[in-house]
Formats: C-alpha cells, sequence, structure tokens
C-alpha cells in the first residue's frame, strides 16, 4: 500500500486529533536525509521550520500548526 497516500491522511488526522484536544502545534523531526518521511510530513500539512542538531545528527523540524493554517 506504500505510495498511496495514507501515511499522510493518518499523519494529518492524528495531528487534528491532538490540537483539537488542546496541543498548540505538533513538532516532528524527521533526519535530514529522510526525504520519503519528510515528503510524507509535507503532505499532512507539516511545514519545515529549522535545521536542528540532534543526538542522532542532523534533523528538520517540522511543524504542523492549526493557527498558520487557519490563518
Amino acid at each position: 500500500m506504500s505510495g498511496r497516500g495514507h501515511g499522510a491522511a493518518y499523519l494529518c488526522l492524528l495531528a487534528d486529533r491532538l490540537c483539537a484536544d488542546g496541543a498548540p502545534l505538533v513538532a516532528i523531526d524527521p533526519d535530514v536525509d529522510n526525504l520519503r518521511a519528510r515528503r510524507t510530513y509535507a503532505k499532512a500539512g507539516f511545514k519545515a521550520d529549522d535545521l536542528v542538531a540532534t543526538e542522532a545528527g542532523a534533523a528538520v523540524l517540522m511543524i504542523y500548526d492549526t493557527r498558520r493554517i487557519a490563518n
């Protein structure tokens, strides 16, 4: 079922639910080289915000913020 948008749809539903339950936003930090994950998160509505250093190496901070989507 890969490549059919199921992952992005699930992530969008999950992020919407977390925000509806009171989270001001949802943040994730995929590895900078994990382009497949980054594309999936982007399709779900996450926006790349910044590059960050983690213990596991460089990552991209991606934010899902319904306040930003609504504006």
